[in-house]
């Protein structure tokens, strides 16, 4: 009986098949939407660069088109440049392609997205999963960056959003854009050099300024752009990516919204409220993509890894199991063997209940 039943045990074990997460087509999709942006951006960058120039000889094309500097003149804060290359992954598009569809959305729905120029890898994965699930997204961006994001004048995020929208990669982009950082204005960090870059690409990408002279008006004067397009009830979802101060109303707010998707904001003592929490308050549920590397965690991504992971590959697309149906037909033929051997010993059992010798039995 007990080789019997390691054998079972045994066949269940191998049994293990690879079965598809939700949503699977459309998270694959989503990721290789990603690459091809990513090759796009590339192809357009790569001429505009002095590769040979760059500190340290360092000539990753990937580094100097998504990654930006460590440090320039729209420069609104540090940042970990692990955070950035986490959000390059492909893959990333799949975990918010969950989220997204975890708060309940359909094609054709209408969602605010507020972005900002310091996870640019973050926002491609948002943009990517809207088009993959066919969503609508309005777009809002702060395009301030800190370390290592779209910071370059020259190539701030909107420049990649035109970029891309002129490829057809996608047809959507920021319609209003802030200067970012402390108060939405680049606070003491940033000179009037790099607010002034700011400002001239945020001109040049044809996109409305959003400048109401203190980081409240800002706050309100974000949330009309939304409203022009739609009542904020009309939304199905709102998606934040990064510490964006006019989306989340204070830096200490990072702290006390949970990244990934929040039905409500839960009741805090918040120190002053952002544009979520306004669409939150209209029961908008709120997709929070502030700490990469907790989403990444949480969807089992790898951490900081170059070069970047294969499209499809991770628990995020598909994950193993045991066979249920010969895990099952297992269990069967144990409970069998178990009655068998049960009959088989009844004489044995009950004799031994009588503590009788069966063996001094003729």
């Amino acid at each position: 009986m007990a080789v019997a039943f390691i054998a079972l045990y045994y066949w269940s074990d191998i049994s293990r098949v690879n079965v598809q997460a939700p949503y699977y087509e459309h998270k694959v999709k989503a990721a290789q939407t990603v690459v091809e942006a990513m090759d796009v951006l590339k192809d357009y960058r790569l001429p505009h660069l002095d590769l040979g120039s760059k500190a340290g000889g360092i000539t990753d094309p990937l580094v100097f088109t998504m990654l930006g500097e460590k440090d320039s003149p729209i420069t609104t804060d540090e940042g970990r440049i692990e955070d950035k290359i986490t959000a390059l992954n492909p893959n990333f598009a799949a975990a918010v392609v969950n989220m997204l569809m975890q708060t309940g959305v359909s094609a054709g729905d209408t969602i605010a997205v507020l972005l900002t120029g310091s996870l640019p890898g973050a926002n491609l994965a948002v943009f990517a999963a809207a088009k993959a699930l066919r969503l609508h997204p309005v777009v809002t961006t702060s395009v301030g960056s800190s370390w290592w994001g779209a910071n370059s004048p020259d190539f701030t995020w909107l420049d990649m959003e035109l970029v891309l929208e002129r490829a057809g990669i996608f047809k959507y982009r920021s319609i209003a854009a802030s200067i970012g950082g402390a108060d939405d204005h680049g606070g003491l960090r940033l000179s009037r050099q790099g607010r002034d870059m700011i400002v001239e690409a945020i001109d040049r990408n044809n996109v409305t300024l959003i400048q109401q002279g203190n980081l409240s008006s800002n706050i309100q004067g974000r949330l009309e752009v939304y409203r022009r397009v739609a009542p904020l009830t009309d939304y199905k979802a709102v998606i934040n990516v990064g510490g964006g101060i006019a989306s989340i109303g204070h830096r200490l707010n990072s702290h006390l919204i949970p990244t990934g998707v929040n039905l409500r904001l839960p009741v805090k003592n918040y120190p002053n409220l952002g544009c979520i929490h306004y669409f939150s308050n209209a029961g908008v549920p709120v997709v929070m993509i502030g700490d990469v590397k907790e989403v990444a965690e949480a969807y089992d991504l790898p951490v900081s890894q170059l070069p970047l992971p294969v499209v499809g590959v991770g628990r995020v697309f598909e994950h193993e199991r045991y066979n249920l149906t010969i895990a099952s037909v297992a269990l069967v033929l144990m409970f069998i063997i178990l009655v068998v051997v049960k009959y088989l010993d009844r004489k044995t059992y009950r004799y031994s209940e009588q503590k009788i010798d069966p063996d001094t039995i003729v």
